[in-house]
């Protein structure tokens, strides 16, 4: 994902960005920053929980002249009706959206082969464990369809395959429903009808 510069304008009363003199000017309070920033209500994706709404960029309660945060709300999944604050200082978690383009790429690419599923029990949960904390979700399909066609054949789900389907899921097909103006519930006849 690559975090293209961009530049806003006609901010709130509240809050007022200027990338190019890269200062964030908060309640009057000024801080230093070098990156790209977001927007109060825009989408976005988080590594761990996927598509996010930025709900306020705000310090903590407790410190009201302290540092700010992106406070999130994520939209999918296990952490949907949850806040989940990130530093505007450090967002190494979060990335734009994907394209359109690379959305549809990850539908019509969905692997078809058989023997997917990987049988050896600690491989696949390092692959598990790769594929999650890395927040590619270009590397969910090949392990989703794997773990799907495990099911097809003995009709149900150890814990750990459960755990993973649970967890990267929502992360994958709420960011392509979000991306591709789709209903969630629609992504699994989609991709399935498009193998």
């Amino acid at each position: 994902r690559e975090k293209a510069e961009r530049s806003y304008k006609g901010a709130d009363k509240n809050t007022i960005i200027s990338l190019n003199r890269h200062y964030f000017i908060n309640w009057g309070v000024s801080y230093s920053f070098g990156f790209m920033a977001y927007r109060t209500n825009e989408l976005i994706f988080h590594r761990h929980c996927g598509v996010c709404r930025v709900a306020k960029i705000a310090p903590l309660a407790s410190m009201p002249d302290g540092p700010l945060y992106y406070v999130l709300r994520p939209l999918f999944g296990e952490d949907k009706g949850t806040v989940v604050r990130v530093p505007v200082t450090n967002t190494s978690s979060l990335s734009p959206l994907l394209s359109k383009e690379a959305a549809q790429k990850i539908i019509d690419e969905w692997p078809r082969e058989e023997g997917l599923y990987e049988v050896d029990a600690k491989k696949r949960k390092q692959d598990y464990e790769a594929a999650t904390q890395s927040g590619d979700v270009t590397l969910f399909p090949k392990i989703l369809e794997g773990i799907r066609q495990k099911k097809e054949k003995e009709g149900h789900l150890n814990s750990m395959d459960s755990q993973f389907v649970s967890r990267a899921q929502p992360i994958l097909y709420g960011e392509l429903a979000m991306v591709l103006g789709l209903e969630y519930d629609e992504l699994e006849g989609m991709i399935h009808k498009a193998n």
